[in-house]
């Protein structure tokens, strides 16, 4: 018989045969349960335990009710083997190599020759002498995942979201509504207060959980008061303010303190773990908190509580994706001058602590990192959360590794900084400045500006900015793109959609990343974008950073379109839209007046027309479709803003009408329809008439020889039945991104619309069923053949070139093939491109340790391939290992990913001898 003290001595010789202290009285984490808590747990390396390092578990049962069901919870957690003891047997279970459970009953004296035998390597933990002292990243913590792991943290990342959303929800239901009694502003406040404690409770209860106390109790604090009191004296002023936020609430509010706190130790106290979160999921709860935050709630007083907030996976990629590599590592110092919350701090810290040319012995690496990240916010308790995020990430990668808060953090007002009074060198600046307007001038301009004074040749960057920033002509943008154009090598222009970066993010953004480059050499650069708002937490979550293409920047282009969408080279003869058609706006009406439902006695009307009355799966515009109260306009200077007396007729006439307010990440950018009816837009609307119908050219356009053949042959009418298919095609639509904002199309973009130089009959004759369907309001059959028709043409038309199409919604392309890559296992491969394709559209690539023959061959663009790789400095990556040869790359280009720098490029001839030991 196995006696009821027989786990001590499987703990005892586990941790004798391994050399390594088990984490004991352990909590696990169970999506649809509470913890599970184990006796003694071994994870890879003795790290803190995360969802990818579980390596072995022992634990004691009373009986075989409760071995089998703690067998059950421990195979649907990603643990890899685990001694479940009961008062008469030990039962051994694990994976094998084809990860399928094994079970088997051992005696006790067996188990130290088991845990040393051949088939021990599937569940022992890894061997303290593997372990990469002090090297270990926030990278590292989600690399090389198993697809179990990734489910499971996606679960209980959703799980501990929805605790922390309705502890804070259920804690504010406490404070009173009523206005007499408890004014508005004063709830507001008690919200602020709320908040700050239940953020701070979270943040104390993953200490807790985490070992930080030492203490080896299974049952968490329930008490807020309690936790957060003893925090205070470890830890820093962020949990003073919260114990001072509890008082605040004590004074105003001495009934309900108490439920407050209770709701809160109600979802984030025993019902939950935190034993396995990290940085990532800090950074996530943190930013659920902080949308609660009211926005009346202003000023120094809320200041730890930041809505200046970028998403952790996102600023990972921005580090990893410079060349940092280049700079020399005494000189490798990253600053951010905004630093807010902290993320991009982090995601320096990280950065650096992966890479080899920095010192290895734990003091004076440790001092290393804390002197190459600085940090700067005008707000002085802007540190305190960024303080106590770098405290819980150092709690996720364990005691042995150094990731320190950084050394220089001040609190100016970035414009006041230059090069004299900075307290460091800044060699990379890293930054997500304000997006505010001050006047005519866009505050991250000005931003860049100040920062790249701080920068010498050589010296790298990456900025979060206003997706205007790639095309705005207006408000000091065109003058920064031109400097940066003109003095920089841009390596990266990415575009993410609204809600990508932020809290309660009201605009799509772009980041730009770059090396100062003095000399007039001019590499390529890699554009990313991924415009659908669908499933957007695989970009602020993961960094999935979507569709790949490859551009060229010239100083004398007026906007950065060729990255803000893959250019489309036609090799047909081609003509501006602007040579053929005559565009305008539709009407401002004056707010004082709105429409009426009926045509009044003596009062000039027009019937009325806005594109939210259009069905957007049909052509033609249908003047039944608007609503009754709102039929007509008023037209005439008293009504109207820009009552244009030349174009007044022309709003009568048969024409075409084109949103000119949509957004460019809709499933139609060129929402086009066909007016028979005669109605007058609003001023969101572009109307669209041949010249031969007007008579007159759009401002800037002139009269031409250069017109399609036989186009003085056909009728306006057939005109317009051209340039409607045209512009309803999916062709077209991708061609009208191309330097385009986020949120509009201007005249001068659809004036510069490239149309055929010929006239196709089919073209028009379809459409022209295609309208005659929708004024009959004719079903449309899904498959719709005359859509797939036209788009067919309308591509003959413009000589099929080649295009990406970047999904505007619904699932990203690529997404489901990215994530599919994600837990493969890799193997590590180098190479080098050789050279870009005239069209940009594929890369000649050397690439050794594929079995191919040839190790050179073309590529598209490999979606995860940085930007300083299109100079051609050669770099290794992981490939997915059933990939072996180029054929399979080219159908699976995802596989190949983390691709990485040359090591020490910035050594000499003399430092390269000397490091090969070379006489």
């Amino acid at each position: 018989m196995v006696s009821s003290d027989q786990p001590d001595y499987a703990i005892h010789t586990a941790q004798e045969v391994w050399q390594m202290e088990p984490y004991r009285n352990f909590r696990l984490p169970l999506v649809d349960n509470n913890p599970i808590a184990v006796d003694a747990l071994w994870t890879d390396e003795g790290l803190r335990p995360n969802f990818n390092n579980l390596a072995f578990v022992v634990q004691y049962c009373q009986d075989l009710e409760e071995l089998n069901s703690q067998k059950e919870k421990l195979a649907y957690l990603p643990i890899r083997g685990w001694i479940l003891i009961t008062n008469e047997h030990y039962y051994l279970n694990y994976y094998n190599q084809f990860n399928q459970l094994e079970e088997e009953e051992i005696e006790p004296h067996t188990l130290a020759s088991i845990l040393n035998s051949s088939k021990s390597h599937l569940f022992t933990p890894k061997a303290l002498s593997e372990f990469r002292t002090g090297q270990l990243s926030l990278g590292d913590l989600e690399e090389g995942i198993s697809e179990r792991s990734f489910s499971l943290i996606l679960r209980q990342r959703q799980k501990l979201d929805s605790a922390f959303t309705e502890a804070i929800k259920t804690a504010i239901d406490q404070i009173p509504r009523t206005k007499i009694d408890f004014p508005k502003n004063l709830r507001y406040q008690m919200e602020g207060h709320t908040i700050r404690v239940a953020l701070a409770f979270l943040s104390a209860r993953i200490l807790e959980d985490k070992g930080f106390f030492n203490s080896n109790s299974l049952i968490p604090t329930n008490d807020p008061r309690k936790l957060l009191n003893k925090t205070v004296s470890f830890t820093n002023g962020f949990f003073k303010r919260a114990s001072d936020s509890i008082s605040s609430l004590e004074e105003f509010l001495p009934q309900q303190t108490d439920k407050i706190l209770q709701s809160l130790a109600t979802y984030l106290g025993n019902s939950v773990t935190f034993a396995l979160v990290d940085h990532r999921d800090v950074g996530l709860l943190y930013e659920r908190a902080i949308k609660k935050l009211p926005n009346h709630l202003k000023g120094k007083d809320w200041s730890d509580l930041q809505r200046h907030y970028t998403p952790v996976a996102i600023a990972e990629k921005m580090l990893e994706l410079l060349p940092l590599e280049r700079i020399r590592p005494e000189e490798r110092v990253i600053f951010d001058p905004a630093a807010g919350s902290g993320s991009l701090l982090l995601a320096a810290t990280s950065r650096l602590a992966q890479m080899s040319d920095i010192p290895e012995e734990i003091q004076a690496r440790r001092q290393y990192l804390a002197n190459h990240v600085a940090g700067n916010d005008l707000d002085e308790y802007a540190d305190l959360i960024t303080k106590l995020r770098y405290l819980l990430a150092q709690e996720s990668l364990g005691k042995n590794v150094s990731f320190p808060f950084p050394d220089h953090y001040t609190h100016y007002d970035y414009e006041q900084l230059n090069k004299d009074n900075l307290s460091i060198k800044p060699r990379v600046i890293i930054a997500n400045p304000p997006f505010a307007e001050d006047g005519n001038t866009q505050r991250a301009a000005t931003f860049i500006k100040k920062a790249l004074s701080w920068l010498e040749n050589g010296s790298q960057f990456a900025f979060i900015l206003p997706q205007s920033f790639l095309t705005n002509t207006t408000h000091g943008l065109s003058e920064v793109r031109k400097l940066l154009t003109d003095n920089c090598q841009i390596h990266e222009v990415w575009q993410l959609p609204e809600g990508a970066v932020g809290i309660d993010a009201a605009q799509d953004v772009c980041i730009v990343s770059g090396t100062i480059n003095d000399n007039s050499v001019r590499f390529p650069t890699i554009a990313r974008a991924v415009l659908s708002r669908a499933k957007i937490e695989n970009t602020r979550d993961s960094g999935f950073l979507g569709n790949t293409w490859i551009a060229k920047l010239n100083s004398d282009d007026k906007s950065w379109s060729s990255v803000t969408t893959p250019t489309m080279k036609i090799l047909v003869p081609t003509v501006p839209l602007g040579n053929l058609f005559y565009v305008f706006n539709g009407v401002v009406r004056n707010n004082k007046y709105k429409p009426v439902s009926e045509c009044l006695a003596e009062i000039p009307c027009k019937l009325n027309w806005q594109m939210k009355w259009r069905d957007k799966n049909r052509l033609w515009a249908n003047p039944n479709r608007v609503d009754q109260q709102e039929r007509w306009i008023r037209y005439s200077e008293e009504f109207l803003h820009n009552c244009r007396a030349p174009n007044a007729h022309l709003f009568d006439q048969e024409k075409l009408l084109v949103g000119r307010k949509v957004n460019r990440s809709s499933r139609q950018p060129l929402a086009v329809q066909l007016d028979i009816t005669g109605l007058c837009p609003d001023d969101a609307v572009f109307c669209i008439l041949p010249v031969k119908q007007t008579g007159k050219y759009t401002y800037r356009y002139k009269p031409t020889n250069k017109l399609p053949d036989k186009w003085n042959t056909i009728s306006p009418e057939d005109q317009r039945l051209w340039l409607l298919g045209l512009l309803s095609s999916k062709l077209c639509n991708e061609l009208s991104l191309s330097g385009r904002s986020s949120r509009q199309i201007t005249v001068s973009s659809l004036c510069n619309l490239l149309l055929p130089a010929k006239v196709d009959s089919r073209i028009i004759e379809i459409t022209r069923q295609i309208v005659h369907r929708d004024k009959q309001n004719l079903p449309i059959p899904e498959p719709d053949e005359l859509r797939i028709q036209l788009d067919k043409i309308v591509e003959e038309n413009y000589g099929n070139p080649h295009w990406i199409e970047i999904s505007r919604t619904g699932t990203p392309t690529g997404l489901e093939q990215w994530k599919q890559e994600r837990t493969k296992s890799t193997y590590i491969v180098r190479g080098q491109v050789l050279k870009v394709s005239e069209d940009n559209s594929q890369i000649f690539v050397y690439l050794n340790g594929l079995l191919d023959d040839d190790e050179k061959q073309w590529l598209p663009i490999l979606p995860e391939m940085p930007g300083w790789a299109l100079d051609g400095t050669v770099f290794k990556a992981e490939l997915s290992e059933d990939v072996e040869t180029f054929a399979e790359l080219k159908k699976r280009p995802w596989a190949i990913r983390r691709f990485r720098h040359t090591s020490r490029p910035y050594f000499t001839d003399e430092e390269l001898k000397k490091e090969l030991g070379v006489e």
